[in-house]
């Protein structure tokens, strides 16, 4: 009767062990389960971030196509364009001497 128990007791202890190295160091480690949700955290954050700058790109096309005025400050401004009658002055400051 000794010798069952000495062999269950052997059987189980390898079981809790197998299922521990499992738990800990196999394939779908509680640690490789934790750096993949870091990782997808960090994806997530990308994401939102990507979101907000297509919202505002948007909102720009939005206002390229609804708003003139706004439309002529870009081009004054972004490309230096101005009307045919208008003449147009572009202030530089003087570089630093070294």
């Amino acid at each position: 009767m000794n010798k069952k128990i000495y062999i269950f007791v052997a059987v189980l202890l390898v079981l809790i062990l197998l299922t521990l190295f499992e738990l800990f160091i196999g394939k779908n480690s509680l640690l490789q389960q934790k750096e993949l949700s870091a990782e997808i955290a960090a994806y997530q954050a990308e994401i939102d971030s990507l979101k907000g700058v297509i919202e505002a790109r948007n909102a720009e096309i939005e206002r390229l196509q609804n708003d003139s005025l706004y439309k002529e400050s870009i081009l004054r401004t972004r490309y230096g364009m101005s009307r045919d009658s208008e003449k147009v002055f572009q202030l530089v400051e003087p570089k630093a001497e070294k």
